[in-house]
């Protein structure tokens, strides 16, 4: 899919928001690009970006010093690699592990909270959670981890599927349509790539 070619620069990749939620377009940060693998969390700067485009996180101070940042970024992408091999199993049909629940539950056990119950209104109250304490990597960690564990706690796994373009596709969507027949990460592009291939299929078999 050639969303990533479409960069404004080298050293800040065009992040792709087509999963229908945060958890799927994580996972959707490695991509290929013309056949070739391509990295769009390149650095810990990037995932702060994605993190702020994603709209998980605003005024939280996620800055590291070069080395964390190193230490960081390698962290969350091994919870990227885990949770797409995860994807894969469920889009094959096949269940979560038990090892990834408990990596899960590890980053969702770093932050605490408390809970307010403050008036809305006259007569009406709301319940706010606390803001979290946590920074930087643990932050990013636990941020991620609560969007996964709300995605598979909430929707229905069957309508989790890979685009269909197979062969030069990695990307991953959450079938929200009304009849649920999506096929394609977008139409626009591995799904029109696909209605050309099929085109010149026909007129190579008519010339024959």
């Amino acid at each position: 899919m050639p969303f990533p070619s479409e960069t404004k620069s080298a050293d800040r990749p065009e992040f792709i928001f087509i999963g229908e939620h945060p958890a799927i377009d994580f996972a959707n940060t490695r991509v290929v690009d013309h056949g070739d693998p391509m990295e769009l969390f390149r650095s810990w700067a990037d995932v702060v970006r994605w993190l702020s485009q994603a709209k998980l996180v605003t005024s939280e101070s996620m800055e590291l010093p070069a080395t964390a940042g190193t230490r960081a970024l390698e962290s969350v992408l091994e919870l990227r690699q885990a949770w797409e091999k995860v994807l894969a199993e469920l889009v094959s049909g096949g269940k979560v592990s038990e090892a990834f629940l408990e990596r899960l539950n590890g980053f969702l056990a770093l932050d605490t909270f408390h809970e307010i119950l403050h008036r809305d209104g006259k007569k009406g109250f709301r319940v706010v959670r606390s803001s979290s304490h946590l920074q930087g990597e643990r932050l990013a960690l636990n941020l991620v981890a609560h969007q996964i564990a709300g995605f598979l706690a909430e929707a229905n796994l069957s309508y989790v599927h890979r685009c269909a373009n197979t062969t030069s596709c990695v990307l991953y969507f959450y079938d929200t349509t009304k009849n649920h027949r999506r096929q394609w990460c977008s139409v626009a592009t591995c799904g029109n790539r696909h209605k050309v291939a099929q085109f010149r299929k026909r007129q190579i078999h008519a010339k024959k």
